[in-house]
């Protein structure tokens, strides 16, 4: 095992440190403000790594991981990443981003898909695309969940904590493309600014004055329907002596 090693990455004004530890073939950034990957690292370590973990940082992109051509192993749990891009690395096998910040679980099975053919491993939970007992959804929910995933990711062996059973393949194979998620459109939530905004209320106002004492408004009519009130709930708790 070789002696971890420090260094410190410059963000314009202001600095990170982060440590470096190496053993073997595995190597681990630790520092948890790391906005991104240290060039040090890179051109020191990728050409011989092949496990790699940089969980518990700020990271928002991955970009230089591509550098690690050798990558099987790859650890990114509680960062900053939405999932939207993935290097393209074609040995990695395992892929652990817990706690990011992945929202459209389509788009990040596309990305995995094409640029990770040999991924076998693969957990996100604690993402707001995982609908899981972390985010307070039920168990149907997170079982559609894995057939959306196995349908577009077949080969996978293990997903989030429990591994792929045949029968569950098969059934995703089945239903998985009916499982997807339908959002509503960000931009209809948009606020936006008109030139020719009015500062009238866009609410009906209450009225300034109420009902004069004494006036209401019920009404009264003749029905030919009769209510016993014999299912009545509330009439259980009714006795003789109240009548």
């Amino acid at each position: 095992q070789e002696q971890p090693h420090t260094g410190r990455l410059e963000f314009g004004m202001a600095s990170t440190d982060f440590q470096v530890q190496r053993t073997g073939k595995r190597l681990a950034v630790i520092s948890g403000e790391l906005r991104e990957i240290p060039a040090s690292v890179c051109a020191e370590h990728a050409s011989e790594v092949t496990e790699l973990d940089l969980s518990n940082n700020e990271l928002t992109n991955l970009d230089p991981v591509k550098a690690f051509t050798k990558l099987t192993y790859l650890v990114v749990d509680n960062n900053l990443l939405d999932g939207s891009s993935l290097p393209k690395l074609e040995k990695l096998h395992t892929l652990w981003v817990n706690n990011n910040r992945i929202m459209d679980i389509e788009q990040f099975l596309r990305v995995v898909k094409k640029n990770l053919p040999s991924l076998r491993y693969l957990s996100m939970l604690k993402n707001p695309a995982c609908p899981n007992f972390f985010t307070g959804k039920e168990e149907d929910d997170y079982q559609r969940y894995r057939y959306f995933v196995l349908h577009h990711l077949p080969n996978l062996k293990h997903l989030d904590a429990s591994p792929v059973s045949d029968d569950e393949r098969a059934e995703a194979k089945r239903i998985g493309h009916l499982m997807r998620v339908a959002r509503p459109d960000p931009k209809q939530y948009e606020v936006t600014e008109s030139s020719d905004r009015s500062d009238k209320p866009t609410y009906k106002p209450l009225p300034k004055e109420t009902k004069k004492e004494g006036v209401g408004s019920a009404t009264f009519g003749i029905s030919r329907f009769v209510y016993y009130g014999k299912h009545s709930e509330g009439n259980r708790f009714i006795t003789e002596d109240h009548l």
